[in-house]
């Protein structure tokens, strides 16, 4: 983005390098629709913007890629099932209509874990996606194909979803960048849903500033989705001078030796003041994620399961069809637990952002099903969200950096997570530590 900025490319170069490089990395699988002509015709008009001296926006002629997931005017949505949506065709989701008229080029749509309800995108009618970092390894899911997208520089960012880390998984797996703002931030309308109460819209790109040139046409209030309705525009990130970092530790929250050590030399890095403080009850609160989760997803998917099942590939039908034995008192239970946690985090004391890996394992093997960790044996599910639930069933917002590699190459990423509402603050923080340990300020 920055050499489009400087005026030292021009919108159509950028798309016909985008356009290569994806032919390059065809065998990543990361797009399930791209138009070479329609991506060719919003450069050419972005070229003649920019040759006026009237480009649209500091983005005008930036290639984003946007996951299979969010409605678009221009290219098909399909959440990567055969079990098709039943939301209208031929309309863009809000945070899409945003960045159209913002002059940024829809790249095509990118691959995705079936309707979003899963965190490896190793089920997707499309087939998996592969890590362009080790293409025999995940990307993580649900948002993987814009994390392919982006980590292999096809694009500078991508949108993807994000319900119990899907924006940050891919993230963390590939070694970019990742935000999910907290809830209530950015509009979901027009973002097919997984689980209304965690869900948000996110973005993955190549550079933290990068994610912060696109959030003016992300963040605010949109008429559309109510629950943005005191949401505010991007305000200024401020100076920190020193910010309290709180590492969580404890039952539940075990990560491997390697990432351990990793994440230990980056904080150290970071020249920040790092408190370790104790989650207590995590089991609890992951089980209570997974409770709401799975009520919500089949109440939105139960007309279409009744109707026709055979659409759904039959591990998101098992999901869906767990989540119907569950009680209208377990989802009670499960809404109380969440506002325990939220008490929980409020109350660690003062703190300006909490740190954790993104993942508790590098990205696993495409086929692996089980991962063994600080003294644990879970399944590759259930590591991908290790961590990643924490900010969904509290709203947090939430970054994912990378911070160093592992002994056979694969990226290890940091997440850090906000005070609800204080995107902006988290930001903050990020840019210092992502300055500290990635460009050695």
């Amino acid at each position: 983005m920055a050499q489009l900025a400087r005026g030292a490319v021009t919108p159509s170069l950028l798309a016909e390098r985008a356009l290569a490089r994806a032919g390059e990395c065809a065998g990543l699988n990361a797009f399930v629709a791209l138009d070479a002509a329609h991506v060719l015709r919003q450069a050419a008009e972005a070229d003649a913007r920019r040759s006026r001296g009237s480009p649209a926006s500091p983005i005008d002629g930036v290639p984003i890629a946007v996951k299979d997931n969010y409605l678009t005017i221009d290219y098909p949505t399909t959440a990567c099932s055969r079990a098709l949506p039943l939301e209208p065709a031929g309309v863009d989701a809000t945070i899409v209509a945003n960045l159209r008229r913002a002059g940024a080029i829809i790249f095509g749509k990118t691959n995705m874990h079936e309707w979003a309800y899963g965190a490896t995108n190793a089920t997707s009618s499309f087939g998996p996606t592969r890590n362009p970092r080790n293409p025999d390894h995940i990307t993580g899911g649900s948002s993987g194909g814009s994390g392919a997208a982006v980590a292999a520089g096809v694009v500078a960012a991508a949108l993807g979803s994000d319900t119990g880390g899907s924006v940050r998984i891919p993230s963390g797996a590939c070694g970019i960048y990742g935000f999910k703002p907290s809830y209530g931030r950015a509009s979901r309308h027009g973002v097919l849903p997984l689980s209304w109460s965690l869900d948000a819209p996110g973005l993955l790109a190549a550079a933290l500033e990068d994610i912060l040139l696109l959030l003016p046409y992300f963040l605010g209030a949109d008429a559309c989705d109510p629950t943005t309705a005191r949401s505010r525009p991007l305000e200024p990130i401020p100076d920190l001078d020193a910010p309290r970092v709180l590492n969580l530790v404890g039952n539940g929250l075990e990560r491997s030796a390697e990432v351990d050590q990793v994440m230990s030399t980056a904080l150290i890095r970071t020249g920040l003041d790092v408190t370790d403080r104790e989650v207590e009850g995590a089991a609890a609160y992951f089980a209570a994620w997974e409770a709401i989760l799975h009520c919500e997803a089949s109440s939105y998917h139960g007309a279409q399961l009744d109707r026709d099942p055979s659409g759904y590939s039959p591990v998101t039908r098992a999901h869906l069809e767990a989540g119907r034995m569950l009680t209208g008192v377990d989802l009670l239970k499960a809404q109380k637990l969440r506002g325990q946690l939220m008490a929980h985090l409020d109350g660690l004391g003062d703190w300006d952002a909490l740190v954790l890996p993104t993942l508790p394992v590098v990205a696993p093997l495409i086929g692996d099903e089980w991962q063994s960790f600080g003294g644990r044996k879970v399944t590759t599910q259930d590591s991908m969200t290790w961590f990643c639930w924490i900010g969904n069933l509290a709203g947090l917002p939430c970054i994912s950096i990378p911070c160093g590699a592992s002994s056979n190459g694969l990226p290890v990423g940091m997440m850090l997570m906000g005070r609800p509402g204080a995107d902006e603050h988290l930001l903050a923080v990020a840019r210092r530590v992502d300055r500290r340990i990635n460009m050695g300020a």
